[in-house]
């Protein structure tokens, strides 16, 4: 091996064999004869950070101001939009700026002119390993490693461990920048196309990520959106040099990654707990709301026509706890959950927002894109409240249970749309009082298994005026009929 080859062999994982030719010959010529090959290559060693003697491998916080050439490996964490200037010649510069991190800190590169390029031909990535050789130099905003023709950025195998400080996703407010957090996935989207101004197409999904002090929805942008396919509810992830803006929609902060962030899986435990709350304590203008209960009632899925054309489905269920009821409406995807589960199971609602129905003025959740459902093993007490007959007024919604004391005929008729429906009326007592409840449609049919003095159970009617100005309970479909 010749002394040039040994040389060689030191950078041979940061530069090429031609390059490093190259390099040497450009030396030679550059000193007028003034040294032999071998001391060239010494000298192209040397201005690429590595001595032809052996030396350790430096780290991030080891470089000072007064490091000179350096040699190091890092990861690439933020990478940031090339400029031009005009030089005082004339002539058209380029400079670039990325930012790099070992398990010891971060640093700024600064690319010029060729290496520049690196950036504007998108051979440079964030999440990338790369080897680096450059000179140290103060700049603005602490230390900088500059990059110049005669440097080296080039992507290297050895793997760099990135160690960040990691902010609390509560103290994360609107438009902050350089956001390293660590969570929990609670949710995943699915990946949504769209087309820029500029006519071309996008790519935008996001997941929701918790830790010990919240939750906060990630937005992820074009080919970041790849990790949704990579992560799975539970895992723990990353996010590095993220920034948040508040959506206009829901005002609620969110965290964006764009092309100079980085998210990735880490083996870090994360303790997340969601804090759910009692159903009694559900109002019309609750958001981002989590309950836990029994399955009380199923409904079947229903599909129709959005605005835009595009076909949608909706279904319902009504759940339990020790506190009270409430329905909870699935949106689209999230209604395939009601062919996956049962009555009495428990499941645990996750981010849905209340409103009130406008039919019956009830509080109900509704569980869209941005919201999950899932069964749950934890046992929740439900006991049906049942309304005494006497305590009954309009417009509200009442379980009651007493006996037939009153049965009407099943009658058919037809409604204004063409189509045929049933209607069939009872009364019932339960000691306090009388009330005549009608039953509309599927419903209508359990007259035909009551008898007078059947006792029966009816959940989730709806009080209103009848005939005479007097106090009625309608039962449709949201309401059941349990016989005793």
């Amino acid at each position: 091996m010749t002394d040039i080859d040994a040389i060689y062999e030191k950078l041979s994982s940061i530069v090429s064999k031609e390059d490093f030719l190259e390099r040497l010959q450009q030396k030679v010529e550059s000193m007028g004869g003034l040294c032999d090959e071998t001391m060239a290559a010494m000298m192209v060693a040397n201005e690429l950070g590595v001595s032809y003697e052996d030396r350790k491998p430096m780290k991030i916080k080891d470089i000072t101001a007064e490091s000179g050439n350096v040699n190091f490996v890092a990861k690439v964490v933020t990478v940031f939009d090339i400029r031009e200037f005009t030089r005082n010649d004339g002539t058209i510069g380029r400079v670039g700026n990325l930012i790099v991190g070992d398990e010891t800190g971060k640093i700024r590169l600064t690319l010029w002119d060729s290496m520049a390029d690196h950036i504007k031909e998108g051979r440079v990535q964030a999440g990338q390993n790369v080897q680096v050789s450059g000179f140290v130099k103060q700049g603005y905003s602490g230390i900088e490693v500059h990059i110049g023709n005669n440097g080296v950025l080039t992507e290297s195998e050895e793997e760099v461990e990135l160690t960040m400080e990691s902010q609390k996703i509560a103290d994360i407010k609107d438009g902050m920048g350089d956001l390293n957090i660590r969570g929990n996935v609670l949710e995943i989207s699915d990946v949504r196309t769209f087309q820029r101004k500029d006519g071309t197409e996008g790519k935008v999904g996001n997941l929701l990520l918790g830790d010990e002090t919240g939750n906060i929805r990630v937005t992820l942008w074009d080919e970041k959106t790849d990790f949704l396919n990579e992560a799975d509810y539970g895992d723990t992830v990353e996010v590095i040099n993220g920034y948040s803006r508040e959506n206009a929609f829901s005002q609620k902060v969110e965290l964006q990654i764009g092309n100079r962030g980085m998210i990735k899986k880490s083996e870090n435990e994360i303790e997340y707990k969601e804090t759910f709350t009692p159903i009694a304590d559900i109002t019309a203008s609750t958001d981002n709301a989590n309950i836990s209960g029994r399955v009380l009632d199923l409904s079947e899925i229903r599909t129709f026509e959005k605005k835009d054309g595009t076909p949608g489905r909706v279904g319902n269920l009504l759940v339990g706890d020790e506190t009270g009821k409430i329905r909870v409406t699935l949106w689209d995807e999230k209604a395939d959950f009601l062919t996956e589960t049962d009555f009495d199971e428990t499941v645990e609602v996750i981010h849905a927002y209340a409103r009130e129905n406008n039919y019956n003025q009830q509080v109900e959740l509704n569980l869209g894109a941005r919201g999950m459902i899932r069964k749950s093993e934890k046992a929740v007490e439900y006991k049906e409240q049942f309304t005494p007959i006497s305590n009954i007024i309009p417009g509200e919604s009442y379980s009651v249970r007493g006996k037939v004391s009153d049965l009407g005929d099943l009658r058919e008729f037809e409604k204004e749309d063409g189509t045929g429906n049933v209607v069939a009326n009872l009364e019932i007592e339960d000691g306090t009082g009388k009330i005549r409840v009608t039953l509309w449609g599927e419903q209508a049919y359990v007259i035909e298994e009551l008898d007078i003095d059947s006792e029966i159970q009816i959940i989730d009617a709806y009080s209103k005026y009848g005939l005479n100005e007097e106090i009625e309970l309608s039962v449709g479909n949201r309401s059941r009929v349990i016989i005793h």
